[in-house]
């Protein structure tokens, strides 16, 4: 489906950009800036720090790139992002591959048919027990079926109220966005598994864990 088929009738469809946080992923970052500028106005590759050819990479496909001179993570990725796109919505995916960019239209069309802030990309399945429990957790505020998907659509109004904190925004972006009053869709996406380190994703979630159960106590 055509994203201006997904716009009422007469509105004028709202600028798309994707955020697409990047460390080290030359191998796979051209072809996700590719496939996504079929879908969007505008892909914003925030390079944090690689090694590699990652920011070469991604202009050459027709991102605009910005550098962070030191890696500074994810979030803080998200952060500048946010500051710095140009789009009335957004779109956050991955730069390993995992998100099939040819799910953006359907992912956005809870938001451009003005009946969802932020549409949560739901993966078919949860492949680590640390991200079982994020979602259980976050499920005692909001009833989601993924609180890890960093697969999104986001009103940028929305993206620039928010803190983004956390190790990572497991569990923490979906509670804060709902503390601020938005409206959660969630839409099913493809995905495909990324290479990640097992104990460092559980390392990192046992401490996101502790976050998660802090807004759930203060929001």
């Amino acid at each position: 489906m055509a994203l201006e088929e997904l716009t009422p009738r007469g509105d004028r469809r709202p600028f798309i950009s994707a955020v697409i946080p990047a460390l080290n992923e030359e191998e796979t970052v051209g072809e996700v800036v590719a496939r996504t500028m079929t879908h969007v106005d505008e892909a914003l590759v925030i390079d944090d720090g690689s090694e590699d050819e990652t920011s070469v990479v991604a202009a050459g496909a027709g991102a605009r790139v910005l550098r962070n001179p030191v890696n500074r993570g994810v979030l803080e990725s998200l952060r500048r992002g946010f500051r710095e796109v140009r789009g009335e919505l957004i779109v956050t995916l991955d730069a390993d591959g995992q998100h099939d960019p040819d799910d953006i239209p359907q992912l956005l069309e809870p938001v451009l048919r003005g009946e969802a802030d932020l549409a949560l990309g739901v993966r078919p399945e949860l492949p680590h027990l640390s991200e079982r429990v994020i979602t259980a957790l976050t499920s005692l505020r909001v009833g989601v079926e993924d609180a890890s998907t960093g697969f999104r659509a986001i009103r940028t109004s929305l993206a620039r109220r928010m803190d983004v904190h956390g190790t990572c925004t497991c569990g923490t972006f979906v509670l804060e966005a709902h503390s601020l009053g938005a409206r959660i869709a969630q839409v099913p996406v493809n995905i495909r598994q990324r290479m990640d380190s097992r104990r460092r994703v559980q390392t990192r979630h046992f401490v996101q864990t502790l976050y998660v159960i802090y807004d759930l106590l203060r929001y």
